[in-house]
């Protein structure tokens, strides 16, 4: 028996994915991307996937093979044509039911099974052919070849297509005396029809009639027309008979698998799109290369997602910066001037790490991730009045409750915790939590106002940039030690706040 064929999952019937947080999606400015993602014309179950992470490589292998794939620009067109083909069938299929006339409502209903028949037909033959690397869609073929080969399919096109060919043998005549219409069959009269387009064949070269999905489509008509067609049929009964037969024998024409690939398409189709706005400001996206134990990380080029569809609505692009950790490094302690781009430093590597998990490209030149069992966000939060424990119990009872459960697989982002203490508290508890951290094998990143953490053992020291002029910040963070007593006393001098300066005017 042959396998439902899945172009996200790799055993449909297993799916193993993780349970994210909804505080770390916040943290990490992911709900700005999926509204991005998902927006409006998206399928609902986009927004799902979206919030369900896999765990094991060999998962987002799979998803990773079809975005490969899909960097075919042709083969990528025919499945968003198929696509845009079935979304109509499926909202005019929802229409039917509210179209009153029962033979055209039937009409209706032909004219939406010959579309489904015909783009069935259409993507069988265009991914004939077709070199296809990742396994969903060459199993999707497969699939497509095998249903348009049952006997089932065959009749529903050719029970179609008879009706239709009865209905075009229709030839009649209207003649408009006064305000009565009067039908009756055609008897050797012109058409006028065809001798139009005779006409105007000179000026129609090269242009075709436009498709169904570009054919508006209604269910409502005058009562005048209705009572055109009722005549209709009362002069040409078979044809219409045959086709209100055929319409009422007729249950659920769609099949399936092919609904349901459609809908796991849009999943791919909905990032692309994001892909697209951002690649056409010069930002790079990649496909990372995943494993599923720390054998080192290593991206360049990357930047945060929200911020850089915040930069490109403004017309500018966000600073891309690199990091990796390799060996015994697991912690990376982030220190440097305010608003220096520490934070968002933070929000891309969750971000990283979490699109890495979807199975899809990530904002960065090149990337090789760990697929994290879970990501846990710790970001300086508002205290509440209602919070009698205060702000640092709430914060240390939260970072308890990950480290209880965290692995060598899980993330863990801190963000200016245990500012709400005194310097020398906050750096007695940051060395304790650091090193509970490494004893787990966590991976971390924490950005933080004390120097002093980023000289532990096994922690790199990433720092924040500043320009030649003090003031400003560059926003790209390099791998050195902490130098925050360097960019104090440079700004100090720059304001004549230096030591010897104050001294000096206070001399005179």
């Amino acid at each position: 028996m042959m396998r439902l064929p899945s172009v996200l999952w790799r055993e449909a019937e297993r799916r193993i994915t993780v349970q994210p947080d909804a505080a770390m999606i916040s943290d990490l400015n992911l709900e700005r991307v999926f509204a991005e993602i998902a927006g409006p014309g998206s399928s609902e179950s986009v927004d799902h996937l979206l919030r369900t992470p896999l765990l094991h490589s060999e998962d987002v292998e799979y998803r990773r093979e079809v975005f490969q794939d899909l960097s075919s620009l042709a083969l990528r067109a025919q499945l968003e044509a198929f696509s845009r083909s079935m979304s109509n069938i499926r909202q005019q299929l929802s229409e039917l039911p509210t179209v009153r006339h029962t033979v055209l409502r039937c009409r209706l209903r032909l004219d939406v099974l010959h579309a489904y028949c015909q783009t069935v037909l259409t993507l069988r033959q265009g991914l004939d052919g077709v070199v296809l690397e990742s396994r969903g869609l060459a199993a999707w073929r497969d699939y497509l070849n095998i249903y348009v080969a049952r006997a089932e399919f065959g009749e529903l096109v050719s029970g179609c297509e008879e009706v239709l060919a009865g209905l075009g043998e229709i030839r009649y005549s209207m003649r408009i005396d006064d305000h009565r219409i009067v039908i009756g069959a055609a008897s050797g009269a012109p058409d006028y029809a065809a001798a139009v387009e005779r006409v105007f064949e000179p000026f129609l070269r090269g242009w075709a009639p436009a498709g169904l999905d570009g054919i508006p489509w209604s269910t409502s008509v005058h009562p005048v027309e209705e009572r055109v067609l009722d005549e209709l049929v009362q002069i040409f009964p078979r044809p219409f008979r045959r086709m209100i037969e055929h319409s009422e024998s007729g249950g659920e024409f769609m099949d399936p698998v092919i609904d349901r690939v459609d809908d796991e398409l849009q999943f791919y189709f909905s990032y692309l799109h994001l892909v697209d706005k951002l690649s056409a400001r010069g930002l790079e996206f990649c496909l990372p290369e995943v494993t599923d134990s720390f054998d080192s990380i290593r991206v360049q080029g990357a930047y945060d997602l929200a911020l850089a569809l915040k930069c490109v609505d403004e017309g500018e692009v966000p600073v891309a910066n690199d990091y990796h950790l390799s060996g015994s490094e697991r912690i990376i302690v982030v220190t440097g001037p305010n608003q220096g781009g520490k934070s968002t430093f933070a929000r891309m590597f969750g971000q990283v790490a979490y699109l890495a998990a979807l199975g899809c490209p990530v904002p960065a030149r090149r990337a090789r991730i760990m697929l994290a069992d879970g990501i846990h966000t710790h970001f300086e939060r508002r205290e509440e009045s209602s919070d009698a424990a205060g702000k640092l119990q709430s914060e240390l009872t939260a970072i308890n409750e990950t480290l209880k459960y965290s692995t060598d697989r899980t993330i863990i982002i801190l963000n200016e915790s245990f500012s709400s203490t005194t310097t020398v508290d906050a750096q007695h508890i940051g060395e304790k939590v650091l090193r509970k951290i490494s004893e787990r094998k966590s991976i971390a990143i924490f950005v933080t106002f004390l120097d002093e953490l980023s000289g532990l053992d096994g922690v790199v020291s990433m720092v924040a940039g500043i320009g030649d002029d003090p003031t400003l910040r560059t926003f790209r963070l390099e791998r050195k030690p902490a130098d925050g007593r360097a960019y104090a006393v440079a700004l100090a001098d720059q304001f004549d706040l230096s030591y010897d300066a104050i001294v000096g005017r206070v001399a005179r």
